[in-house]
């Protein structure tokens, strides 16, 4: 789904609405009416195109492929496994620089030494080859819905037409035309375990593992200028043409682009990672009724990255995108390093008596590179577990037999999160202005102060309470599991926004004080149930989830209705739309933003004053993030035919949906040319036709309208297969043959947004691809 944009008269109509109501004579209009109606006949090609960029940009479809091959095998001391694997992924552009190419290889073999010791070594290896255009995903959809209708996007003769601004023509920058982004990534991880039971003390065993992960990145991004072509219009129709005929003697070509002549820039990145992994464990049952399970373990982890880039520009040649043939003028070169690390102790301790009564306590002591050894290096976060299963009680089952099984537990536990800015505990430099100095008028680099530290940073906390029951019914057909949670997140790194006001210019670091709760529940339900020839099954899950801000050092508010406390985070600040206004009547009969006109959105004098201003902003308790998921699964099978699928869906979310380029700098939604407000539809529930941003209600006042709900159900998966039968395979010494039809993102079931894919993360995003596959599986 991509949005659905206006077409070439529609603009052109909008165009000239939006001019006329800021008294704009019809002769210095952009568009005509003669214009809109030629755009409307459509046979004027040369003159008044009526372009559709998403359908001139985007294939239809592309190609993607994936090829797997496994062997395993092996006897009482030896196991291997090995597996090769390909995927092929095109793009979805018509002249697409798009494609992903991956090819892996996993192969482990486990050793059996004698009855006490076994080794193990996995590796997993991987070589993605990514190719790009040189400009992103987002520049390439941004120019697709901005691209105006009117203007042509591959003239007649097969040349591309004009940009939208600075080069930006969506069908060229995402092709090879401006250059290419070549990104080559290389992954290694191998594994080296054993796990040795301890002779003479059942149930004790000692394991260990080594890591050694290695991760290579080489990219090269060569950019250079391209040809766009504008049509001489004025000769064009001098010369007796119409806009049908043929228009190549009229072009002329313009060098376009972000590069204004051919340059490189190359880098070379590489990160080793180490861990290092001992555990004990012991599981033990006494007098067959007390099971006991515990281990404790010591891990640490190491990681080092770098890398390097080089610059060159003015090459003789886009023939040879090598550094050595680039000019040496403007030449420049960069680097990186990175480093982290953290040590782990951890724990657990269970026990449970019949399988009845159950309690586990864990145990965490993490340190972090990332906060200061005499401060906050290290952090303890215990656990507690405990159950119920009710349902192996005699008197449970004497007197409920038709819950075949019931299990409550509860839990409290404390986690830690140092996936923050790391070395923000030491002062910081960074290079800034240098001076000259000496006889000999040396040039040194100079050094500032950057930032304030805070050595007293330390781990975010969440602490985290559970409740809930799993059980099963019907002779187990009927499974019903629901979790309740509290979670209140605190020590969150956040700046004092109410201490020190912004406008004194003081710059604080984050220190760990801000409290953030968080609460919803987890409902897991599900049917299944198996006849002779034919099984089925219908699992369905839904989830709520809603956070609040408990501290973070607010300033104080104007009115209590804009207190962000007690509000999730993300929470937007708006203008509440109630409408829109029908007549300069309507205008005058309520409070309204000094120039409101007809058509314009009539905002809601929240405090009820007489006067429309900042204190009418309410927060809204809806964000990006959906406080609602959801999901249902089936499977159907009869005899040797299986059909499985899965809806997922999200609710109660909303986001930003419009640009700011939109006008004479862009094209409008369909969605809003549709029903819009003119003088002849006063009594329409959207607004006039807008230039960009100058509109009150689109940006200093903007209000509710220009968000949409983003709720949604899609079917992600759907897959027929049907298993051959024995007797047909066996004959070419083959175990199974499957062969499988499967399709993912099929189609919205709801949306709660006309304007884009409420899945994706903005407009800009890359499209969420339907995908049809048509494969098989084969055992030997």
């Amino acid at each position: 789904m991509v949005p659905e944009m206006a077409d070439a008269p529609t603009y052109a109509q909008m165009i000239q609405e939006m001019q006329s109501y800021r008294g704009a004579d019809e002769a210095n209009m952009s568009f005509s009416l003669e214009d809109i109606e030629k755009y409307r006949a459509g046979n004027l090609p040369w003159t008044h195109p009526n372009t559709d960029w998403f359908d001139a940009g985007l294939a239809n479809y592309s190609r993607n492929s994936s090829h797997n091959f496994s062997v395993s095998g092996g006897g009482e001391s030896v196991n291997y496994y090995g597996a090769l694997g390909t995927q092929s992924d095109g793009g979805i552009y018509t002249n697409s620089a798009n494609s992903f190419n991956r090819y892996n290889l996993t192969a482990n073999v486990d050793v059996k030494v004698n009855e006490y010791l076994d080794v193990g070594i996995n590796i997993i290896a991987s070589q993605e080859n990514r190719m790009f255009p040189t400009r992103g995903a987002g520049t390439v959809f941004a120019h697709l819905i901005r691209g105006y209708p009117t203007e042509t996007a591959i003239w007649p003769n097969g040349l591309p037409g004009p940009d939208v601004e600075r080069g930006d023509q969506p069908l060229v920058i995402s092709s090879f035309e401006p250059g290419y982004d070549d990104d080559k990534r290389y992954r290694s991880n191998n594994t080296l375990s054993a796990n040795l039971k301890v002779p003479g003390v059942e149930g004790l065993t000692l394991s260990s593992f080594y890591a050694y992960d290695i991760y290579f990145k080489q990219r090269k991004l060569f950019e250079r200028p391209f040809m766009l072509y504008h049509l001489d219009e004025g000769g064009y129709l001098a010369a007796g043409n119409t806009g049908s005929e043929d228009g190549s003697a009229f072009l002329t070509g313009i060098l376009s682009g972000q590069a204004p002549e051919p340059r490189l820039r190359d880098f070379f990145d590489n990160t080793i990672t180490n861990t290092f992994n001992f555990k004990v464990n012991y599981d033990k049952t006494f007098n067959e009724v007390h099971n006991i399970s515990t281990f404790v373990s010591y891990e640490n982890s190491e990681y080092t990255g770098q890398g390097i880039e080089a610059f060159r520009r003015y090459f003789v040649s886009d023939k040879l995108p090598y550094l050595f043939a680039g000019g040496d003028a403007e030449k420049d070169n960069d680097g990186w390093i990175d480093i982290d690390a953290r040590v782990n102790y951890f724990g657990r301790f269970s026990y449970n008596y019949k399988e009845t009564y159950l309690f586990q306590f864990s145990f965490r002591r993490d340190g972090s590179l990332r906060f200061s050894e005499e401060s906050g290096r290290w952090g303890n976060f215990p656990g507690v577990l405990a159950g119920w299963n009710i349902s192996n009680e005699e008197f449970w089952k004497d007197n409920i037999g038709f819950i075949d099984f019931l299990k409550v537990k509860a839990s409290w536990g404390k986690m830690g999160n140092d996936l923050v800015n790391p070395f923000q505990y030491l002062t910081s430099y960074e290079f800034g202005q240098g001076t000259v100095f000496g006889s000999g008028r040396n040039y040194a680099t100079g050094l500032n102060l950057s930032g304030t530290p805070n050595p007293f940073i330390t781990w975010e906390v969440a602490n985290v309470y559970n409740a809930g029951f799993e059980s099963n019914f019907l002779n187990g057909k009927m499974s019903l599991d629901a979790e309740f949670f509290y979670e209140r997140r605190n020590n969150i790194l956040v700046q004092r926004s109410a201490s020190v006001p912004n406008y004194t210019g003081i710059s604080l670091p984050d220190e760990n004080f801000g409290i953030v709760d968080n609460k919803g529940f987890e409902v897991i339900l599900g049917y299944n149930d198996q006849k002779p020839n034919f099984s089925y099954g219908i699992n369905g899950n839904l989830s709520f989830a809603r956070n609040s801000v408990v501290e973070f050092d607010e300033p104080e508010r104007n009115v209590p209705w804009q207190v962000q406390t007690g509000y999730p985070q993300g929470s937007a600040l708006l203008y509440r739309s109630i409408g829109v206004f029908r007549d300069e009547e309507h205008v005058n009969s309520l409070p309204h933003v000094p120039g409101a006109r007809p058509g314009d959105i009539i905002i809601e004098d929240y405090d009820d004053n007489g006067i429309i201003n900042n204190d009418d902003r309410t927060l809204f308790n809806r964000t990006t993030n959906p406080e609602i998921t959801y999901g249902v699964s089936f499977n159907f099978k009869y005899q040797n035919w299986e059909l499985r699928g899965l809806v997922q869906g999200v609710g109660r979310a909303m986001r930003l949906m419009y640009t700011s380029l939109q006008g004479s700098s862009g094209n409008y939604f369909q969605y809003d040319a549709e029903g819009r407000w003119t003088p002849d539809n006063i009594d329409a529930d959207k607004p006039r036709a807008f230039e960009r941003e100058e509109e009150y209600w689109r940006l200093n006042f903007r209000t509710d309208y220009s968000y949409h709900n983003t709720s949604y159900a899609r079917l992600k998966n759907l897959q027929l297969s049907y298993t051959i039968p024995t007797h047909l395979v066996e004959v070419i010494k083959v175990t199974n043959a499957r062969l499988f039809i499967t399709g993912q993102n099929l189609f919205l079931i709801h949306s709660g947004t006309e304007i884009m894919d409420p899945e994706l993360g903005n407009l800009n995003s890359y499209p969420i691809m339907k995908v049809l596959s048509f494969g098989a599986t084969v055992s030997f």
